[in-house]
């Protein structure tokens, strides 16, 4: 039988610990990475799955038992009794993104904001809020707003939170 490309659900935080455990079984197996600015550590960036909880691995459907029962692996997503495949062309677009490392390159998102100019906060605890773009920081990540609901409340958010 030709080995396929199954999803495989790891406990929580236990992706890196699953993905050695199986490449050193000899399992190709898939697990993307981001690195993003750290929140606790200023200036830093960390390492962090770029889909938490799950890896892409390649086994033969007589192998599902050996998977499923690997420490650290929670379950084979599957749709009945079966396994569910994943198409070799969503392995081959994620491996294009990845880098030597493993890592993803993400595109942010464009914001494009003019001084006036009416955004609503897309995420974060003001989620939903309208407000008034003022104002671009010197890090081009964060933007200050003046909050609809409370109009002389000024606000600093993530850039990419906003949508216009």
């Amino acid at each position: 039988m030709d080995p396929k490309w199954y999803l495989v659900k790891t406990k929580a935080l236990n992706e890196t610990r699953v993905h050695k455990r199986l490449t050193g079984a000899g399992y190709d197996v898939l697990f993307p990475k981001i690195s993003r600015k750290s929140k606790r550590h200023r200036g830093l960036f960390e390492m962090r799955p770029l889909f938490p909880t799950y890896l892409f691995v390649r086994f033969d459907g007589d192998e599902l038992k050996t998977i499923k029962y690997t420490h650290g692996v929670a379950r084979v997503i599957c749709f009945g009794l079966e396994p569910h495949e994943v198409d070799e062309e969503i392995i081959a677009a994620v491996r294009a993104r990845m880098n030597e490392e493993g890592v993803v390159k993400l595109e942010p998102k464009k914001v494009h904001l003019s001084p006036g100019q009416r955004v609503k906060i897309g995420e974060g605890p003001f989620a939903g809020f309208d407000a008034v773009f003022l104002e671009e920081l010197p890090d081009r990540e964060r933007v200050v707003l003046l909050l609809d609901a409370v109009s002389s409340y000024r606000l600093t958010v993530q850039k990419d939170s906003l949508e216009p």
